[in-house]
């Protein structure tokens, strides 16, 4: 397992095999953005861990022909503006699972899908305690490319969530599939915000987007309720389900039940 470390400015490689190079510029440019490009050789996994203090990173990712990489991501910190670009060539693949457990953060994520039968599945999970804002746009710029976009967030306390996700399929790339899912379960008074957007200019796509925002379906809190478990109980078993859905990493799922146990003491 690759694992890199950024904390505030600092990138911190441990444990990087020759399946991946890593670049960066450790201090900051003038615009006091850190860079950090990651090219992936061989199939792997990469372990990204983040502390961010107001700071702006730009994060790269060139994946190489036929290669498979599984990224898992845990950030935390305050304030961060961070830009992700995911370049994919020829049957190249990439599986995120991403948890987000940060004060204030702002997301951009390109995902360019240039190769032919490229493809990405994107799990994005946060508990949201303050305002948070994420942008992804898929640019499927060949044929036969997919992606999968899911996105899962809990609102508390001062919890204010915005997702933007767009997909685009230009014309005569074929066979193509785009997904969305995105579902925000709001425990608050506060606004949130879901902006599906598919961008199909090629009758030959399969593409789907679902939203949904609101509290937990009471036919299920019902449910467990009259199996003898409190309301309380109920909506942190619920929860459990709705971040851990879809995750295999056991560090992740480890890392968001620590924080499921820490809100709902």
């Amino acid at each position: 397992m690759n694992k890199i470390l950024i904390d505030k400015e600092e990138i911190i490689l441990q444990k990087i095999t020759k399946s991946i190079e890593v670049t960066s510029n450790i201090r900051t440019n003038v615009f006091g953005i850190t860079k950090l490009i990651i090219n992936v050789f061989k199939n792997c996994d990469i372990q990204l861990d983040s502390n961010l203090d107001n700071s702006k990173v730009d994060i790269v990712f060139n994946l190489k022909p036929n290669v498979n990489l599984n990224l898992y991501e845990y950030k935390q910190g305050n304030k961060s503006k961070v830009q992700y670009t995911f370049n994919l060539a020829e049957k190249s693949s990439i599986n995120i699972e991403k948890f987000v457990n940060s004060n204030n953060p702002r997301e951009m994520v390109i995902v360019n899908l240039d190769g032919c039968k490229s493809s990405i599945i994107y799990n994005f999970k946060s508990l949201a305690t303050t305002k948070e804002s994420y942008d992804i746009v898929v640019n499927h710029n060949n044929s036969e490319s997919k992606s999968e976009i899911r996105n899962n967030a809990v609102c508390l306390d001062g919890g204010k969530v915005s997702f933007h996700v767009s997909g685009y399929v230009d014309k005569g790339y074929k066979n193509c599939v785009v997904n969305q899912n995105n579902h925000i379960i709001n425990l608050t008074d506060n606004k949130c915000e879901i902006r599906p957007n598919l961008y199909i200019n090629e009758y030959d796509t399969q593409a789907n987007h679902s939203a949904l925002i609101g509290g937990f379906n009471n036919e299920e809190l019902f449910y467990l309720q009259s199996r003898g478990i409190s309301l309380k109980d109920a909506s942190k078993l619920l929860i459990r389900g709705f971040l851990l859905s879809n995750l295999k990493n056991k560090r992740i799922i480890k890392i968001i039940l620590q924080k499921i146990k820490e809100y709902w003491r």
